[in-house]
This record gives C-alpha cells, structure tokens and sequence, in this order.
C-alpha cells in the first residue's frame, strides 16, 4: 500500500507546477489577445493550418521530454479550442465577418449602405441634406481609392462600412454604417476597432447627433468619451467625442 505520506508529496508537487503551468497559460492568453486584435474575420482566428502546426510540433516536443504524444495531444487541442473561443471575443469581428479595405470597384455598394442609414438620421433631424447623403459615387470612389474606407463582408455583400483619415497621428473616424438586418450582431463595433488599428494613429475622434443614443452607446462601450457638443441648428447638436489609442 502507498505511504500517505508519499502522496501527498507528489500532489504537492503537483500543485507548485500547475503554479507555473496556469503563469505561463496566463502569458499565453495575453499572446492570444493581442493576436486577435490584429485578426480580421473569423476563419482567421480559428486557422485550423495553424492548430495542425501547433499540434504537431507539441507532439515532438513530447517525445523529445518522454510525455505521451498522445495525451499532449488531447491536452492541446482542449486548450487551443478554448483560445480559439477567446480569441474570436477579442477580435471583436463576427463569425462570417470580414473586414478590410473596401475593394476597388465597391464605391456603389458602399454608397447605397450609406444612404439607406443615414435617412433615419436625416427624418430624425429634420435635414435632408446631411453630407453623408449628398455625396456623389464620385467621392465614395475618390475616398476608397485613396484606402480611406473599410467595408465589412458577408460573402460578396457589403454589410457595414466606416472611413479613416489619419492626420498628425489624430484619426478622425466617420460614415460608420451597417446594414439594417445585421445591426446589433458587433458589425458596427469591429469596423471601429479595425479602423483604430490604422498605422500611426495615436488618437481617434468622431462625432455623432446628440439624439442618436444607439451611436452614443456604441461609441461609449468602445472606450470614446465626449469632449464637447455643437449646436449646429435647432434640431442639431453635435457630440465630439476622442479616445486615446494604444499605437
């Protein structure tokens, strides 16, 4: 019979390495993190390429440290499956999602998503005249040219779109729409993050109506904190609101 003394030795043993174990599952997560933030859809983050890698080089590194391969194994997939799901959270980009730079040839599905969101906001203000809907294709072409526009993908769709420009390391953000059908399901909130991860942005600023409580919330759960309102016109005013950015 074992000595009960023995084991609880080994399981203290146990214990000061599933220490170390869950410190260095702790810096993987971090790892983890900051490579979803840089991840642009889904297919992306799950990369089932990459598990097949990770996979087979733990299965190596097994052998060469006399553990089972085939426990490593089950032990790997379980964790990276488990990242996967976090790392999909942290992209902040819906499953069948991609977002990118709008594609040359999109300036007229962007502008029709533009104008069918900005009537809500035009009735709402009484202004039919609102930039976003005056603009010609002309100028949504000029600006997807000059790799301003992000647009959001289901297949071929354009269903959310969102421009950048950067200046002076200040990026002011704007025109960010999403199609009706797909608001509420973190469209909106990944073209803004994609947009913040512009290169060289150290700030973000934007605007938005003072009645759109749907916007103000977005902007608000997103880290943005008002600055300053404008009064445009009677039925106008204007949130300015900025975020500091990690770049």
């Amino acid at each position: 019979m074992a000595d009960p003394a023995d084991l609880a030795a080994v399981r203290a043993a146990i214990d000061r390495l599933d220490d170390d174990v869950v410190a260095l599952l702790a810096r993987r997560e971090q790892l983890v993190r900051a490579a979803g933030r840089l991840k642009a859809d889904g297919a992306a983050v799950r990369a089932p390429g990459r598990v097949e890698q990770v996979v087979a080089r733990v299965r190596e590194r097994a052998t060469a440290h006399g553990a089972s391969p085939e426990v490593v194994e089950r032990v790997y997939r379980a964790m990276v499956a488990a990242f996967v799901d976090l790392e999909l959270a942290t992209a902040a980009v819906p499953d069948g999602v991609v977002v990118g730079p709008a594609a040359p040839g999109s300036a007229g599905e962007v502008l029709t998503l533009q104008r069918a969101a900005y009537v809500s906001e035009a009735q709402l203000y009484g202004d039919p005249g609102i930039p976003p809907l005056t603009e010609t294709l002309e100028e949504v072409a000029a600006a997807v040219a000059a790799g301003t526009v992000l647009t959001a993908t289901v297949g071929p769709r354009v269903v959310g779109a969102v421009r950048g420009e950067l200046a002076g390391g200040v990026l002011s953000v704007g025109r960010l729409v999403v199609a009706p059908d797909l608001r509420g399901r973190g469209v909106g909130s990944a073209l803004l993050a994609a947009a913040e991860r512009t290169p060289g942005a150290r700030r973000a600023v934007l605007f938005t109506g003072g009645r759109s409580a749907g916007n103000l919330r977005l902007y608000e759960r997103a880290g943005y904190r008002e600055e300053r309102r404008e009064r445009v016109s009677a039925g106008l005013e204007l949130v300015h609101l900025a975020k500091d950015l990690p770049g």
